[in-house]
């Protein structure tokens, strides 16, 4: 939302063509792919575009990337969904990508790296979010769920204590159906890395698994994303990445609801039917959740 992709064709020396993407993105935004890139990008080549290189206006706050053109593949989309296949090959690259850099703890990357800064909402803005929310989308934020979601704030301060005291490793942070090609093989390539940061690893799956998958597919997607795990030296359990995605899950439920409550969110359009989708799943998830315990 804050740049554009262009596709387009060169000549080369000896005479051929070429097609590559430019992506026009903030400062920031192609500082922190670089930064990712430069710290990972080696370890984890096939299952990311490769990028060619990138420049900073510093004083128009803009940037630009020369990247790889995928093609042909198709592109996920949030609305349309996918098969099991090809979610169980998204979580096994989403796997690839944190295993390359997976830490027992924070303090094992230097300071200097960015961070998963994600944080409880106060009170009041998150009431008025959850009022908005219900507004919009009656059907889904009933009075019931909006009781159920009232003291959100809370539980995602203990959710945040709970996911620090987890491994960590680089994330994507905005892991869905949009940000996928998959080459005609079925394996998938992941795009968009201007948010990456250091942060729980779980927090990329649980986002991936809230939009476009169907429901009854999660336990093998998780049962997926540890085998990839594991056959990379990782020591983790299904069981154990089952308790960590319930500790995500309330981060999740601020991020759905907040921006169903946004007041710039669109009444019509992509982005109001994105946000309705997003938001059906994740109330779901909460409520099966429940049931469950």
């Amino acid at each position: 939302m804050s740049g554009r992709i262009d596709r387009v064709v060169v000549d080369t020396e000896r005479g051929g063509r070429r097609s590559l993407v430019v992506k026009h993105e903030t400062a920031g935004a192609v500082e922190r792919e670089l930064l990712f890139r430069s710290e990972c990008g080696d370890l984890i080549r096939g299952t990311i575009p490769d990028c060619y290189g990138g420049v900073v206006d510093g004083a128009a706050a803009r940037g630009i990337l020369l990247l790889e053109d995928i093609a042909p593949a198709d592109q996920g989309d949030v609305l349309r969904g996918c098969t099991e296949t090809r979610a169980e090959a998204v979580v096994r690259a989403l796997a690839r990508l944190h295993a390359a850099s997976w830490r027992e703890a924070d303090a094992a990357f230097p300071a200097r790296l960015p961070r998963w800064g994600f944080r409880p909402m106060d009170t009041d803005r998150w009431c008025e979010r959850l009022a908005r929310a219900g507004e919009r989308f009656p059907e889904l934020v009933t009075p019931a769920v909006a009781a159920r979601f009232g003291d959100l704030s809370e539980k995602v301060a203990v959710a945040i204590d709970q996911l620090g005291k987890l491994p960590v490793s680089w994330i994507q942070v905005d892991a869905h159906l949009d940000n996928v090609l998959w080459l005609p093989d079925g394996s998938a390539v992941l795009l968009d890395w201007c948010n990456s940061a250091i942060g729980p690893p779980v927090t990329d799956l649980v986002r991936f698994l809230s939009e476009g998958v169907a429901a009854e597919s999660t336990s093998a997607l998780v049962h997926a994303y540890v085998a990839e795990l594991q056959t990379r030296g990782i020591e983790t359990g299904a069981a154990e990445v089952t308790v960590a995605l319930s500790f995500a899950l309330p981060c999740l439920v601020q991020s759905a609801v907040g921006w169903a409550g946004r007041e710039d969110l669109p009444s019509h359009g992509r982005p109001a039917r994105v946000c309705e989708n997003w938001l059906r799943r994740v109330i779901g998830w909460v409520v099966a959740d429940e049931r469950r315990s």
